[in-house]
């Protein structure tokens, strides 16, 4: 993940516009939008149900535990393993970054990071769910990676166009241009594109870092506030509701 990403920015500092960007680092973090999800899927989708297929599961169930504690302990200990690897891909990052552009400002890294861990929780929350919740192996990629597209490369494609039919009657959508930073789109895009994961987060990575500057500063935070407090609410819920409901159907479920 750190290579593929490092790739992309190493690529991009070479172009003419690199020394026009005003948020280096923010555009940094961009670059985990592909490979992280694919990285968390790796990490989590076996965590619960390949413990239960291979019939090991009994036996950690036959250690002081519960079933709750087998699930969130497993959450929280891939979420630790990702938090990591996404930590030090930043550090490595940053290094980068300053050393392409000169400067990357605190604030930026700070709330870039912050946006970053927010987007890899959802995403381990959402694996280790599908893995409480599946029966198979096989079922549970089948499960993440079903939701993986339609959250992912469908969505812009397919999915908003949908949601733009029921809402306008037309299959079209509005300019992703400048959707983070105005209120220009109608409402219900400003909501329903922060549904996805990646959308989400693609709001978070320049919201939050202006939140934080605008704190610190005195100074008029630019975007829309309450879509962007959504788009932070959906990748929380992401990283929790998918969890709860894998717990409450393993609870319940016939390990035998």
């Amino acid at each position: 993940m750190t290579i593929l990403s490092l790739s992309h920015i190493l690529a991009f500092l070479s172009t003419p516009i690199a020394d026009q960007h005003t948020q280096p680092f923010i555009l940094a973090v961009a670059q985990f939008t592909l490979w992280l999800p694919l990285a968390a899927i790796g990490i989590g989708f076996k965590s619960i149900v390949g413990e239960r297929t291979s019939g090991s599961i009994r036996i950690l169930l036959g250690q002081p535990g519960t079933r709750r504690s087998v699930v969130f302990g497993t959450y929280l200990g891939r979420s630790l393993i990702l938090a990591t690897t996404v930590l030090f891909a930043l550090t490595v990052m940053a290094v980068v970054v300053a050393f392409g552009f000169g400067t990357i400002g605190f604030l930026n890294v700070f709330g870039g990071t912050i946006a970053l861990l927010l987007f890899a929780f959802a995403w381990i929350g959402l694996t280790v769910g599908v893995s409480s919740f599946a029966a198979s192996e096989t079922r549970a990629i089948g499960l993440v990676m079903g939701i993986y597209a339609v959250v992912e490369p469908l969505w812009q494609n397919l999915i908003l166009r949908l949601f733009a039919l029921v809402f306008t009657g037309t299959t079209q959508t509005p300019s992703q241009a400048a959707v983070f930073h105005s209120l220009d789109e109608p409402t219900w895009y400003l909501y329903v594109n922060r549904l996805s994961p990646a959308e989400a987060f693609n709001a978070a990575r320049y919201y939050i870092p202006n939140l934080l500057e605008g704190l610190w500063y005195g100074t008029t935070v630019p975007g829309p506030h309450a879509p962007n407090v959504f788009g932070i609410i959906v990748l929380i819920g992401w990283a929790t509701i998918p969890v709860y409901l894998g717990y409450r159907r393993f609870k319940g479920a016939d390990l035998n």
